[in-house]
């Protein structure tokens, strides 16, 4: 069903002159940043500039374009929107215009109104910030505003507050909520409230399958209720993802720009269709065997650590493997010989290979394992790594030496997450994401929460407070369906249903011939480290917990608060400073993983820093934060022992029930080990849906996660 709710539309004098007939460049994207008191950093957005639009003195129609929740300020280039722009603006049947894209960062995930908001900061510093910068009309009748679902929020949030600001606000489908915001700010009450919302054009839309529509549908019975005219299109097909959106771009475009145009454009007369969705990025659920071709060493596809790549296309590996050139592909003379690279491919010298990556980050090259290094990150192939499918693999060689040691974040498996797998089973929960971790030759998961029997009993001696956690024995099955290796225990909230309840986890992992780090018994157990060897790697992992609170901790001092218990171990300097320098001198790999004190923020704190680099001095090769709930940023350490230390200060949460933007997100970082030495870092990017299973991103997800972290917060 369709309803097109029209106002006449006014003849506006357009303010830019027709671009020169001569004109024929592309419009440009330019990426600015604003130094933001309202957020407290610098924040980001790209803007278009038409054709030709340096040699012009007019001012140009602006349009503000606001991503959705999980995207960026290039959202809305990745949906096709400057090559249509292009299109209409050098055939004149447009006239030329700015689009301003803005970055909302997670403030815009905020529902917050006040001087430290997005809205204030959009008003207040970004808009200031492009007036003076581009040749930006600042009428009302050259302005426009719209977004893409939490950016629909936003544009009609902002319009409605402001209707002396916009002549035309557009939601595409746009997320609104009666209890999502406070009246005050809510868009569905502004539609009611505001004054004199006549002047602007209103557009709404959404596909039949839109999970976003019941909110879309109450904002368009209350504009109907207050009897302002606009445009309302339902799609009989499409869902709330990009597919639908690109689908739709051209009719965004025409009900932004109709009163730019000679004369008044009418509304399109049906709705555009196109292709059933693209299925989400997914892991195979069965992978060929490991499989040895050559003698030679195997080559691996390999980036610069801060590229936003993080798998190539086997296609092009094929492709480049029968001779033909790519023109993003840089290789040492040595592989260049032995793989018959085509004869323009650029060439560096072994030396100058990390550099050239580095600067130019869509690069790749392609390596055997003896020659890449930790600034170097291995990318999988066709969303999967190349070690589960040599046989098919192009430049497969002997990967006898090789250990992958996968690293996880934190799992609790408490709360809501518990509810879900009730709900659902502990089958769904791991099915997505077991391919990738159960191929790794070694899993690591740091399990935060003890099994307790009846779970949960607010009945019980709760040594955690109302705040305390506990899983269902049922659910242990899920560390036996991931085929978890090693269980970290330095998560403070182990003990939270008392030490009888720990003691009995403990005998779970027993039975299960699942083996525990950085927790046990007493303090002696829980210092143990956890040592494998494999393919000739002899490999540590160490754990301890810096944070408490003092139940968590293992303590055998009959007089200390508490009393003796199990537990997980303190990080004792004095135990650290023997034990470290000592450790690594037994190992050829030394990982260091640190439950530290918990913040909710991608950057460590100052104090995180110092101490995980201190550790990484004393002879740690890996350090790894298993406290944070959201991901945190990388560092790659030069230590004063004159190597590079790989410093991961948080991977996320892993199994947990918190569904913001960043706690939803995790990485897993693989190790690349050969030889005995840290080669690399396979950055596997994940989204736990449902609150308890997690996933493989996306692309476009993955895309959006990795400019973010690498990017924005950690300043790559």
């Amino acid at each position: 069903m369709k309803r097109l709710l029209l106002s006449l539309v006014l003849l506006i004098t357009i303010v830019t002159q027709a671009q020169p007939a001569s004109c024929t460049e592309d419009g440009l994207i330019t990426r600015e940043t604003y130094a933001s008191g309202a957020v407290g950093q610098t924040m980001f957005y790209s803007v278009y500039t038409p054709p030709c639009y340096d040699i012009s003195a007019d001012a140009y129609p602006v349009i503000y374009l606001m991503h959705g929740s999980n995207d960026d300020d290039g959202q809305w280039s990745r949906l096709g929107l400057p090559d249509l722009l292009d299109e209409r603006i050098l055939s004149e049947q447009m006239p030329p215009i700015i689009i301003v894209m803005p970055f909302g960062n997670v403030i815009a995930n905020r529902n917050r109104f006040d001087n430290f908001s997005w809205n204030y900061s959009f008003l207040n510093e970004l808009m200031p910030d492009v007036e003076s910068k581009y040749q930006v009309a600042t009428e009302q009748s050259n302005r426009a505003i719209g977004g893409i679902s939490r950016g629909g929020f936003w544009a009609y949030q902002i319009a409605l507050s402001n209707p002396d600001l916009f002549s035309a606000v557009g939601g595409h489908s746009a997320f609104f909520d009666l209890y999502h915001a406070d009246p005050a700010y809510n868009p569905l009450v502004l539609a009611l409230a505001t004054p004199d919302i006549s002047s602007m054009r209103l557009w709404l839309d959404h596909g039949a399958d839109d999970f976003a529509q019941d909110g879309i549908k109450i904002m368009v019975d209350r504009l109907l209720e207050r009897g302002v005219d606009f445009t309302y299109v339902t799609n009989p097909i499409g869902e709330h993802n990009n597919q639908y959106w690109s689908a739709h771009i051209d009719e965004y475009l025409d009900f932004y720009i109709q009163d730019w145009l000679n004369a008044p454009q009418e509304a399109t007369s049906a709705p555009s269709f196109f292709a059933t969705n693209t299925p989400s990025a997914s892991l195979p659920t069965a992978m060929p065997e490991e499989v040895s071709t050559s003698d030679t060493e195997l080559l691996l596809p390999v980036v610069a650590f801060p590229s936003l790549r993080v798998s190539l296309a086997s296609d092009r590996l094929n492709a480049i493997a029968n001779g033909q050139l790519n023109e993003n592909l840089i290789l040492t003379p040595e592989i260049a010989t032995q793989i018959n690279a085509h004869p323009d491919t650029r060439i560096v010298q072994p030396e100058n290979l990390r550099n050239r990556l580095w600067d130019n980050r869509d690069s790749y090259t392609i390596l055997p394992l003896s020659q890449i290094t930790p600034q170097m990150r291995v990318v999988l192939v066709d969303e999967i790594p190349v070690t589960d499918q040599l046989a098919t693999y192009p430049f497969a060689g002997d990967s006898s030496n090789l250990t992958r040691f996968t690293l996880s974040g934190v799992t609790a498996l408490t709360r809501q997450t518990r509810t879900a797998l009730i709900e659902n089973s502990v089958q769904w929960a791991t099915e997505a994401i077991q391919p990738y971790v159960t191929h790794s030759d070694f899993f690591h998961m740091s399990n935060e929460v003890s099994f307790a029997d009846p779970c949960p009993n607010s009945a019980a001696d709760l040594l955690g407070g109302s705040s305390s956690f506990c899983s269902l024995e049922d659910h242990f099955e899920i560390f036996n369906l991931l085929e978890t290796d090693v269980i970290e225990l330095t998560g403070n909230h182990n003990n939270d249903y008392g030490y009888d309840a720990y003691q009995t986890t403990l005998q779970w992992y027993q039975d299960n011939n699942l083996p525990i780090v950085g927790g046990g018994a007493t303090p002696e157990d829980a210092r143990t480290p956890y040592i494998v060897e494999h393919n000739g790697n002899r490999i540590a992992l160490l754990a301890c917990n810096d944070a408490g609170p003092y139940y968590a901790l293992a303590n055998q001092d009959t007089s200390a608060l508490g009393g003796t218990r199990g537990g997980a171990t303190a990080c004792d300097d004095t135990w650290l400073e023997a034990t470290i320098p000592q450790l690594s001198q037994e190992v050829d790999v030394l990982i260091v993983s640190v439950q530290y004190v918990e913040v909710e923020d991608y950057q460590p704190l100052p104090s995180q820093r110092i101490d995980f680099r201190l550790l990484a001095d004393l002879g740690a090769d890996v350090v790894i934060g298993s406290q944070a709930h959201k991901p945190q940023t990388f560092e790659f350490y030069p230590t004063n022992r004159g190597e590079v230390a790989f410093i991961h200060y948080g991977l996320g949460n892993f199994f947990f029930d918190q569904p913001f933007w960043g706690n939803q997100r995790f990485f897993l970082d693989t190790l690349y080990i050969s030889d005995g030495q840290l080669r690399g870092v396979e950055l596997y990017t994940g989204i736990i849906d449902d609150l308890a299973r997690p996933r493989l991103m996306t692309p476009d997800e993955r895309l959006n996660f990795m400019f973010f972290m690498l990017v924005e917060q950690n300043g790559f």
